[in-house]
């Protein structure tokens, strides 16, 4: 049998082939559209002990509430002071500072300004999930001993202020600088939840 004219594939090819071409265009979020660079969120998780007294806070690190967990595709840096708060005081109160992931380094105490600088690094390809107080988010622990001055009297307490961060943009709470005392700690059940240690 012989067939003439065309064949009803042809006609579908040739429709699928001459049917409008639609584009479709969506708005992609900042983190997508810039992985090297994306929206970060911190909280400050302490004030389990007295002010000036022993002492702990986590600065928890993630992608905010809203956004998408993570894997960083370039170094994270952040800078970091603590800040003592007794004017009068020309001694720095001894702390340990240790991160779950990547690295720390601690510059000198700064006498004039009562501040030590602390770098953090996390390397690309740290995962990050949503910032929360929860193991496995990416954090540095800050424990500070007893507050009491030698070189006055009264307590040194101190607070935490996040300077800068490179290869990340902090959206949550606020941008930088962050400073603890202003944003408070995120567990307002503890023993001085004020962000200040």
């Amino acid at each position: 049998m012989e067939h003439t004219g065309l064949r009803r594939r042809s006609i579908i090819k040739g429709g699928a082939w001459s049917a409008p071409v639609i584009v479709a265009t969506a708005a992609m979020p900042a983190q997508a559209a810039s992985p090297t660079n994306p929206d970060l969120g911190v909280l400050f998780d302490g004030g389990g002990g007295a002010d000036g007294y022993l002492n702990s806070v986590y600065v928890d690190l993630g992608v905010p509430a809203t956004g998408t967990p993570m894997t960083l595709q370039a170094p994270l840096v952040m800078t970091l002071n603590v800040e003592g708060l007794l004017t009068a005081a020309t001694d720095e109160r001894a702390f340990t500072v240790s991160a779950s992931l990547g690295s720390v380094s601690r510059g000198a105490y700064n006498v004039s300004t009562r501040t030590t600088t602390i770098t953090w690094t996390l390397p690309a390809g740290t995962k990050l999930p949503k910032v929360s107080t929860a193991s496995g988010v990416p954090d540095i622990l800050f424990t500070f001993q007893d507050g009491e001055s030698k070189t006055t009297t009264g307590r040194i307490k101190n607070k935490i202020v996040i300077t800068s961060v490179t290869g990340g943009t902090i959206v949550t709470p606020s941008s930088t600088p962050i400073d603890s005392s202003v944003v408070r700690d995120v567990n307002q059940g503890a023993a001085s939840p004020n962000g200040i240690y």
